[in-house]
């Protein structure tokens, strides 16, 4: 139900004495809001005093938010900062401030203009109706008129309006009489919302009171259920567009979950509920308490501090909170750096569960599972405190704070063993108990919960195939914090890298749930190894006999063991030095476990799990898995098939959890092809020696017959590929599939012709360079393929593989992997994998572009150097990233020079912040120190990157001398520090 209150007559904020104009009064009013948010830290008694006064405006819509005292949505039992949690600035009063400053300036150029116009009512509409402007937010107004539109209000617009558009404000107006507004509120629901929180400023109130007599009377009993409907849907695309801001590291504060629509929306529908007033008024007559009121108004007020802050430091409209500004924001708003954790994390851990209260209110306003328990309504007559009934999850005592740790963690367990799909959430007043038995100290005999009960409540939850959504709530309530003080140490933590999506708490959580959700979902290979019933099968096969793999039981112990290293893997980031996690974690969960009392075989695989739960993704990522040396350490760490199966598991979860950046077509292709090597070697015992000879004996046979049968299409003659596969080395024939062999033939056939075609035409020093056959193609889905392998064919000369690289990156690729072959005949195979090109409908152009520009390159007729020079300054101004952000995350860069890595090369690892054409610095580096590369994969991990290549000196073997292991070291260290 809409209200209509009588204005009264007040003078304009700011107003003291001589009267002064409108403009003067906006301008001079605008300044000393601006002034307030540039201001950090001050207390809340330092806004004009407008802001506590009566209001003098027709009130239908609820009044500002306004921090004041206490830290409802801070404080928890995992709060590590709770000490250093700022004071509330009262900066959320800058949006009735800034509201009533606009309703002055109405005024007063309202009675400025004077000239009859008492036939039109000023209403305002939107977040401007509910006294809720930001600084970048839209001034939603609207000229009311009655049956018709008199002339005088088209009259009055442009003076009314245009200074305002001169001054920067962005403005949405219309003129509409009453009857169109009823009608427009009848069919488009997003007009009726606009005029719920509608609100007189000025001008002829009868018109006003008519309006919203009639959408009471004729709109809102009529579109009540469908309004409810659309809000659901606009809820549903919300998360679809915008995602769940409670866990997001960049959250949009309007439009994604638990964000400030969550809070309209309670507005709306207590309106269409004939539940009017105030946000106090509107949750009391559904149930809820004054402290549920208050929980809202501070939460939403610290939304509105944060958006404040962040329109001013954009200087223009912007809900998303991009990393970049978090610092700056977090300082304002008085946060500091608290035990292990930085000032930008404690205060990205606040906003987060602000955010959660906002949606878990909304949606227990909704009326979803979840929802209140009216005080008047008696609890069923059952066995026990615990309630499970219509999806949600009860507890009924007399008294809340008789609710224990011990009788919410039985209650959760109780709700992920119910029957069904869904597990049961924790209504709104159970919540709230919990929340508040968790606030204080676990110790006492009501309150205690043993390691043992903590652990077997653990165990039930995890194996009950719906840990995601308890765990979830869990966490919401402060329970899963409470019980895992080493959780707690890491939930907030941060990695500002551009390549994890989550703070650590809500990653661990959907590393969870991608494992869970192996059991319903067809994601091949990863569900047939969660499903079959057997960790230990070998890949590939049909089936598993009895005898081949294990029992039911000990496939529901594999699981289980998953789930615990899934919950337990990124303990160790709790602490000042996150670089060695995974050490750290497997200790933490020794230790745990020792605690919850699990068997010795369990704890061995969770140990082993959070201590190698990197060693597959790092491996795939930065080694050569054509080395057999390489898969040779990898499968002697994993041990057997079965832990190799359960880590090949965890990876994919983990990797799919930290985002999309992390898992793509490249990750998983190198995830697979090292899984499956290391499973032949595990499974055969080796895989060199004569395996090796008879592989590549068979690579041999299988490219000639190839060439037989497909002699009518190939240029080349059967003798001309036997020289070609007499000139390739042994690691080409194991890595290459007999097909691309032979497409490779044809390339290195359209070489040759090429070479001795440039040597009728220049001397023979000078012939073979810059004479490059180039092919591009996709790996994967065709021209929409998001990844691609260039292959270059040349003959061998100085710089080819950094020239190569050069061009690419000067064309916009970004390099994943590269392979360099020399045949003895002097032909260089460089096989890259990039992302695709700019627009792969013209990909034939494109490549062609990219091989003029090697050939170019390579005979002096384009600087590199100098044209990748211009590219990085202009990606520098494109992307600058603050100075405050970068000091929280920049590490050294770091050169690793191994020969144990190999039988046969040196690895050199390079560990640095990444840059366009990184890779072309370091190989050039390398090329002038007389090594040749013969791999490289590069790993970008977000705004960082991990360079490994395998190279060796011009006479074929490692680097062994310690002043050229140093030499190259310094060398590398010089270029990528510049």
């Amino acid at each position: 139900m809409m209200q209509a209150h009588a204005p009264s007559a007040t003078s304009p904020a700011g107003v003291s004495g001589t009267p002064r104009d409108a403009a003067t009064v906006l301008k001079e009013g605008r300044a000393a809001l601006l002034a307030r948010l540039d201001a950090p830290s001050a207390p809340p008694d330092s806004l004009p005093a407008v802001t506590d006064a009566p209001s003098a405006v027709t009130d239908v819509a609820v009044g500002a938010v306004s921090v004041s005292g206490g830290d409802a949505c801070g404080p928890r039992p995992d709060a590590l900062c709770r000490a250093t949690a700022p004071a509330p600035t009262g900066a959320s009063r800058f949006e009735r401030a800034y509201s009533r400053l606009l309703d002055d300036y109405f005024r007063l150029r309202f009675a400025e203009l004077r000239g009859g116009h008492d036939r039109v009512a000023l209403v305002a509409v939107g977040g401007y109706g509910r006294e809720e402007l930001c600084l970048g937010s839209d001034i939603d107004i609207l000229i009311l008129c009655g049956r018709s539109i008199p002339p005088q209000a088209i009259d009055l617009a442009q003076p009314l309006f245009l200074p305002l558009w001169d001054a920067g404000y962005t403005l949405g107006h219309g003129f509409r009489t009453i009857g169109d507004c009823v009608k427009l509120a009848a069919k488009d629901h997003k007009v009726l919302a606009s005029l719920l929180d509608a609100r007189l400023i000025t001008g002829n109130e009868a018109l006003f009171r008519e309006l919203v007599d009639r959408l009471n009377d004729k709109v809102l009993p009529r579109r009540g259920a469908s309004f409810l409907s659309w809000n659901d849907e606009e809820h549903e695309r919300r998360r679809s567009a915008h995602g769940d801001g409670a866990v997001l590291l960049e959250p949009n504060l309007k439009e994604g979950l638990g964000g400030l629509r969550d809070y309209h929306r309670i507005l709306w529908i207590g309106r269409i509920r004939n539940e009017a007033g105030t946000v106090e008024e509107i949750l009391a007559q559904a149930g809820f308490s004054a402290s549920d009121a208050a929980l809202l108004r501070e939460s939403v007020g610290f939304l509105h501090d944060v958006r404040n802050l962040l329109h001013h430091l954009s200087h223009r409209k912007n809900d998303q909170l991009f990393l970049d500004l978090q610092p700056e924001i977090a300082a304002r708003l008085g946060f500091r750096e608290c035990g292990n954790l930085l000032a930008v994390e404690c205060f990205l851990g606040r906003l987060h569960r602000c955010m959660s209260h906002i949606k878990a209110l909304s949606a227990a306003f909704r009326g979803i599972p979840g929802g209140p328990v009216h005080p008047d309504q008696p609890c069923p007559e059952v066995e026990g405190p615990v309630v499970m009934a219509n999806g949600t999850l009860h507890i009924c005592l007399p008294d809340p704070e008789a609710v224990t740790p011990a009788l919410a963690l039985s209650a959760f367990v109780r709700a992920a063993e119910w029957p069904g799909s869904e597990a049961p959430a924790p209504d709104w007043n159970t919540r709230k108990a919990m929340e508040q038995v968790l606030l204080q100290s676990l110790s006492g005999e009501a309150g205690a919960l043993s390691g043992a009960d903590v652990g077997a409540a653990l165990m039930r939850i995890l194996a009950s195939g719906k840990a995601f959504p308890v765990l979830g709530h869990m966490d919401e309530t402060g329970l899963l914090p409470a019980i895992l003080p080493a959780y707690a140490a890491a939930r907030d933590r941060v990695q500002f890298d551009g390549f994890h999506t989550y703070p650590v708490g809500m990653h661990t959580l959907f590393v969870i749930r991608q494992l869970e959700a192996l059991a319903t979902d067809d994601v091949d290979p990863f569900s047939a190894l969660w499903r079959g019933g057997c960790l230990g099968m070998c890949e590939g096969s049909a089936t598993a006999s009895p005898s081949a793999c294990a029992q039911a039981e000990d496939a529901a112990r594999d699981r289980l063991c998953l789930l615990l290293a899934a919950l337990l893997h990124d303990l160790g980031k709790g602490g000042a030095d996150a670089s060695h996690h995974s050490e750290v974690g497997a200790e933490m969960a020794m230790q745990l476990l020792a605690e919850w009392g699990a068997p010795p075989e369990i704890v061995d695989d969770v140990v082993f799990l959070v201590l190698h739960h990197l060693l597959l993704i790092r491996t795939a990522q930065r080694r050569d898995l054509n080395d057999e040396s390489v898969v040779a350490q990898c499968a002697g760490t994993v041990g057997s098939l079965r832990r190799l199966n359960m880590l090949y598991l965890l990876t994919h979860a983990d990797s799919m959890a930290t985002g999309h950046k992390a898992w793509n077509r490249w990750t998983a292709s190198l995830l697979y092809e090292l899984h499956g090597k290391v499973a032949n070697m595990l499974r055969d015992g080796q895989l060199a020696g004569t395996q090796t000879a008879q592989a590549i004996v068979r690579t041999r046979d299988m490219v000639r017959a190839l060439v037989r049968e497909r002699q009518s299409s190939l240029h080349y003659t059967p003798e001309t590929a036997g020289l070609f596969l007499d000139a390739m080395p042994s690691r080409y024939l194991l890595a290459m599939p007999p097909e691309d062999i032979v497409r490779h033939m044809s390339l290195v056939y359209q070489l040759n012709r090429d070479v001795a075609e440039s040597r009728r035409r220049l001397p023979e020093n000078r012939a073979e360079r810059g004479v490059v056959v180039l092919e591009g193609r996709p790996l994967h889905g065709g021209r929409d393929s998001e990844l691609w392998e260039v292959l270059v064919a040349a003959r061998d000369q100085a710089g080819l593989f950094a020239t190569i690289a050069g061009v690419l990156s000067l064309h916009g690729l970004n390099v994943f992997g590269a392979d360099a072959y020399v045949w003895s005949d002097g032909t260089v195979l460089d096989v890259f994998h990039v992302t695709a090109p700019p627009d792969p409908l013209y990909a034939r152009d494109f490549w062609g572009k990219v091989r003029g520009a090697i050939h170019f390159a390579l005979t002096g007729k384009l600087s590199l150097d100098y044209r990748l020079e211009q590219a990085r300054a202009s990606n520098a101004l494109k992307h600058k990233v603050p100075s405050v952000l970068l000091d929280a995350v920049r590490r050294p860069p770091e050169v690793r020079i191994d020969n144990e890595l190999s039988d046969f090369h040196t690895v050199v690892e390079v560990f640095t912040p990444d840059r366009p054409a990184l890779l072309y610095d370091v190989a050039r580096v390398l090329q002038a120190l007389q090594l040749d590369i013969l791999f490289a994969k590069i790993a970008t991990l977000g705004n960082r990157t991990s360079d490994s290549f395998s190279v060796r000196t011009v006479y074929g073997q490692k680097i062994t001398d310690e002043q050229q292991m140093d030499e190259v070291r310094a060398a590398l260290l010089h270029v990528v520090s510049q």
